[in-house]
């Protein structure tokens, strides 16, 4: 396969201004391949933390604490909401509406909707999509009556505590948002960065009869991939937050070596 001769290929530093006649979109295939593999520890980082925080409730409490009580006769236990009553409460808070004891049927996706129901917590965006958690697992045992009982600080803690335990319940959705974001948001800069990198490159131009044009230099910066890569996977493993850094120096130190090193042999 194509990826595994490019890969082979990326760490022959003499033959790398050799590769000229290869298929630029193979090439970028190959491109979004590494970049992939780069983004691996970072990506582990972020399923190991549940995702970013998108404050989506969190926000709002944190702004200002609900002046409503909990309903009560009312628990989360065994991954389970449990009420004395089956009675609907309605409450509002901010522009969010809370409905405990609801359903299915209770969702109107033109609003901003948290719904409670017996086994699974409904998100309704207020802008035509909603999301449906796996069950309570954001929540340890909570009592809502205890809850009702607190007051000033503690109350205000208490509230908070109940809004991050509701959008943890969301955690699926939200580290498969988390990883989609981290990677478009980095393959959109490496990709400029390669961009920029090949532009760079047309500056070596200046003492050679011939030289590649702009995307021949694009194909050989996307086959000198391999080693900055590895590094920044090394790199990240460790510290992630570092992993694009280091991929980005050894990109450059590595185009740069091989110029010099290989370009008056390997240009003609």
């Amino acid at each position: 396969m194509f990826l595994g001769r490019y890969l082979k290929a990326s760490f022959k530093f003499s033959e790398l201004l050799t590769h000229f006649n290869e298929n630029i979109f193979k090439l970028l295939v190959y491109f979004l391949f590494l970049s992939l593999v780069y983004l691996i520890p970072m990506n582990l980082l972020i399923m190991s933390e549940d995702g970013f925080r998108i404050d989506f409730i969190h926000q709002d409490f944190i702004t200002e604490t609900p002046s409503w009580n909990l309903p009560s006769g009312c628990k989360i236990e065994f991954n389970d909401f449990h009420c004395s009553s089956d009675e609907k409460v309605i409450e509002t808070h901010q522009d969010v509406t809370y409905i405990f004891n609801g359903s299915k049927a209770d969702v109107d996706k033109d609003q901003k909707q948290v719904i409670f129901t017996k086994d699974a917590i409904i998100y309704s965006s207020g802008e035509g999509a909603s999301m449906t958690s796996k069950g309570y697992k954001g929540f340890s045992y909570t009592d809502f009556d205890s809850v009702n009982l607190l007051t000033n600080d503690e109350r205000t803690q208490a509230y908070l505590s109940f809004a991050n335990s509701v959008e943890s319940s969301f955690s699926d959705y939200i580290v498969l948002y988390s990883i989609l974001t981290n990677v478009g948001v980095n393959l959109f800069i490496q990709f400029i960065f390669i961009l920029l990198l090949a532009l760079v490159l047309q500056l070596f131009r200046f003492g050679y009869q011939s030289f590649p044009g702009y995307i021949d230099g694009l194909k050989f910066i996307i086959l000198s991939m391999g080693l900055p890569v590895a590094i920044g996977l090394v790199v990240g493993l460790f510290e992630p937050a570092f992993g694009s850094v280091f991929f980005q120096l050894s990109m450059g130190l590595t185009v740069m070596i091989v110029m010099l090193k290989y370009g008056k042999t390997s240009l003609k």
